[in-house]
């Protein structure tokens, strides 16, 4: 019977996914995969067999999956420029229930995954709203523009993954 066939390598597959950690992916432009899952109020993020857990303020609704994930920018198959966004706690009388809250962090994989910097870009019950373009990567300069309503700001990031503030204007 194809059926039985198909549905214990179906089982097979499913069986197999869930050791490789589940979660989502997000495919890197080194040709790598990026994995990410909720772990409790943390998010944990796997490259290769590294892994690091990034920590969720707590405007962030206790135990939420992920709403979205993105990487902005990749450098030298070892710098990673990734944003992440989770639902808001909701407020009294239902303020920001529907709210986001998001992050942009730098991630550096060397013995270890490790996370070097993170930013709080968005926030319903932080009232920090990105105007546009929002958050952007130049790949040439090696530099992350963050632009809120209120103003931009700039950040480099260097071949260690450090990141220092270069300039902003309000």
């Amino acid at each position: 019977m194809r059926t039985g066939f198909f549905r214990s390598r179906l089982l097979a597959l499913i069986v197999a996914a869930g050791a490789l950690g589940g979660g989502q992916t997000v495919s890197l432009a080194s040709g790598r995969v990026l994995r990410y899952s909720t772990n409790g109020n943390s998010t944990l993020v796997r490259i290769a067999r590294q892994q690091v857990l990034l920590a969720r303020d707590k405007t962030v609704e206790p135990g939420s999956p992920v709403a979205d994930f993105k990487v902005l920018g990749e450098e030298a198959n070892r710098i990673y420029v990734v944003t992440d966004s989770y639902p808001s706690r909701p407020g009294p009388m239902s303020y920001c229930q529907a709210g986001q809250e998001q992050f942009v962090r730098v991630l550096v994989r060397g013995k270890s995954l490790r996370q070097t910097f993170a930013l709080k870009v968005a926030s319903c019950l932080s009232n920090l709203e990105l105007g546009s373009p929002g958050l952007t990567w130049d790949t040439r300069a090696s530099t992350l523009s963050v632009n809120w309503l209120t103003g931009a700001h700039r950040y480099k990031v260097d071949e260690r993954g450090s990141v220092s503030a270069i300039d902003s204007e309000k």
